[in-house]
């Protein structure tokens, strides 16, 4: 049985890891999805999709998971919500069920006929992307909401400069 967990993870952090440990208790295989990955650069989304790959892999193998057991892919928005979980079937590998929380989503798949399992989060208030790129930017301690490879990949490629850059540029880059 395979289980599909989606999301931008901009970044990945604590919460999406312990989401994929508890997929692997549940499901022979895990398939993460990088949503919006046409996206980068951006406020809500300062991270490319190789990056993202990068975070998600390293986390993964950090943590010792079986990676024969993972497929991380990363798919654009489907911008006609009628046939989203088509459009899914159709660009990810085969899976069984989703996990999600977010009720837009849940509704979506479970009206075209998808198992949408409701996963126990760690504290989504601790653990929330947009919350650890505002504490990046303002010189918090965001290292213990993150894997220590998300860490040093993001240390690495100068988050806090380019999330500075992005949240005061006068450019104004395309929003979506």
């Amino acid at each position: 049985m395979r289980g599909l967990m989606m999301g931008r993870f901009q970044p990945f952090h604590l919460g999406h890891l312990d989401l994929a440990k508890q997929i692997l208790d549940e499901c022979d295989e895990l398939i993460i999805a990088i949503t919006s990955s046409q996206f980068n650069y951006l406020e809500k989304d300062p991270f490319t999709a190789g990056e993202r790959i990068e975070m998600i892999h390293n986390s993964l193998k950090e943590s010792s998971l079986d990676l024969t057991r993972c497929f991380v892919v990363s798919i654009e928005n489907q911008f006609n919500v009628a046939t989203w979980a088509s459009y899914l079937k159709s660009t990810l590998p085969h899976f069984d069920k989703v996990y999600s929380g977010n009720d837009y989503v849940s509704m979506l798949l479970a009206d075209s006929g998808i198992e949408v399992v409701i996963p126990k989060f760690l504290d989504r208030t601790q653990f929330n992307a947009t919350r650890i790129r505002s504490m990046i930017i303002s010189d918090e301690n965001w290292k213990d909401f993150v894997p220590n490879a998300v860490y040093d990949l993001l240390t690495k490629i100068n988050a806090k400069n380019r999330l500075a850059v992005i949240s005061i540029s006068d450019t104004n880059p395309t929003k979506h």
